[in-house]
């Protein structure tokens, strides 16, 4: 029987999209979500095998602060709240609000958000280049099994967490803190089975973990050992990890930093089986397929975000999201965590003109690397606020793509009065 040989060539894609999202964590799929949603044809595009990306693929838990101090007065809301709602219905979660939740319910429900709107999807889907024109993005280029595949559209949304997508473009961006460029710390996240907490006491632990690192047998620069409770209660999720100094953006120290936060895991699971009453017969069970970012690149925007507008709880006349998490900075050089809390009963806004990219004509910012300082960010970069500064940009690049008219140039006040017709808050 004659062998059938073949020749590769990669698949072409020739239809040119309304919008493009690219990146399928939370800002991403409520951007796609919310622009399908209007009307428009969309495609998303996503580097792992399922959407959710810190929440999923980095086993980032739970969700942080998405209330008012104080009040406890909603902050974040629209997709997000139907998100956390989808979650409960499939047994996720143990309330329709709950700030919990087992990531593999979450990947279900996100597929199911995603198609019932018909959202062209690319998973194990790279970004590599972009073509770029007087500000205006042409085409993307992504790397897939089935090769260096082109995508055309109209609008694209950046919503990689790292800026990909606008320093592909020769767009400017701002990386780490002002005055040396160092990232808050990545991390790894990890779980441990066959957890008594009965016995488990925080305080003693910390105690014990501190005695080790200043006997050098603990080489985690992190200041103390920081765990939650996950819905099954034997589970022990930990988010405890540190390294620092590396640049998430560099892949020789993010592959540097991925085999480092590993054996930092395994010098964690020794310490607490070995050391830590409760722990004695805990078992290593799930680690996260990447490290967790807390911050990268920014894009230089229209405006940007200061503390002093997270603390002093600005309110935007532009504002398209809500935040009341406190300014948590991780220290970029060491030890130490930096804590600021913005007021009791209040919110601070963010501004639209802080996701657009001021050398860009057809590309909007969505999730953490909007336009901010370095202190704002470690506020707005939690996942209940980037849903929010997700679902926003959805709708302004629908409306952009529809009216053929550059993204800064939408009408703010529609996008606001669409984004509270659907149940988010401004």
């Amino acid at each position: 029987m004659e062998k059938k040989i073949r020749i590769f060539s990669p698949i072409k894609i020739d239809a040119c999209y309304d919008v493009v999202v690219v990146g399928g964590g939370l800002a991403g799929v409520m951007a796609a979500i919310s622009a399908a949603r209007e009307g428009c044809k969309v495609i998303i595009i996503e580097k792992h095998g399922c959407f959710g990306g810190m929440a999923t693929s980095g086993l980032v838990f739970p969700f942080m602060r998405d209330t008012e101090y104080g009040s406890e007065a909603p902050v974040n809301a629209g997709l997000y709240s139907t998100l956390k709602e989808e979650i409960y219905s499939l047994g996720g979660s143990d309330a329709p609000n709950s700030r919990k939740y087992k990531e593999e319910f979450m990947k279900v429900a996100l597929d199911r958000m995603i198609k019932k709107y018909g959202i062209k999807v690319l998973f194990h889907s790279k970004l590599c280049d972009v073509s770029v024109k007087d500000g205006e993005v042409k085409e993307i280029k992504i790397a897939t099994v089935s090769g260096i595949v082109g995508i055309r559209g109209k609008v694209f949304i950046d919503a990689t967490g790292n800026a990909d997508l606008c320093a592909f473009a020769g767009f400017p961006y701002q990386l780490g803190r002002e005055e040396d460029s160092l990232c808050q710390p990545m991390t790894l996240c990890f779980r441990f089975d066959n957890v008594d907490w009965s016995k488990y006491n925080t305080a003693e632990v910390n105690k014990l973990y501190r005695k080790f690192k200043e006997e050098g047998k603990i080489k985690n620069p992190r200041e103390d050992v920081l765990r939650f409770k996950y819905p099954i209660s034997s589970i022990m999720h930990m988010n405890t990890t540190r390294v620092v100094g590396l640049d998430p953006t560099n892949v020789e120290d993010v592959s540097e930093a991925e085999m480092t936060l590993r054996e930092q895991m395994f010098e964690m699971y020794n310490f607490m089986r070995e050391n830590v009453a409760g722990m004695e017969s805990c078992e290593l069970i799930s680690s996260a397929s990447e490290a967790g970012i807390r911050e990268s690149r920014r894009i230089v925007g229209l405006t940007q975000i200061t503390a002093e507008d997270i603390l002093g709880t600005t309110k935007y006349e532009d504002s398209i999201a809500r935040g009341a998490y406190e300014i948590d900075i991780h220290s970029p050089s060491g030890s130490g965590t930096f804590h600021a809390r913005i007021p009791d009963n209040d919110y601070y806004t963010i501004p639209y003109r802080a996701l657009i990219p001021e050398a860009a004509r057809n590309v909007i910012a969505a999730g953490r690397s909007i336009s901010t300082t370095h202190e704002a960010l470690a506020s707005v970069r939690i996942m209940p606020i980037t849903s929010c500064m997700g679902e926003a940009p959805g709708i302004a690049a629908s409306m952009a793509a529809q009216s053929e008219k550059d993204c800064r140039d939408v009408d703010v006040e529609l996008l606001r009065s669409k984004i509270v017709s659907y149940g988010g808050l401004v």
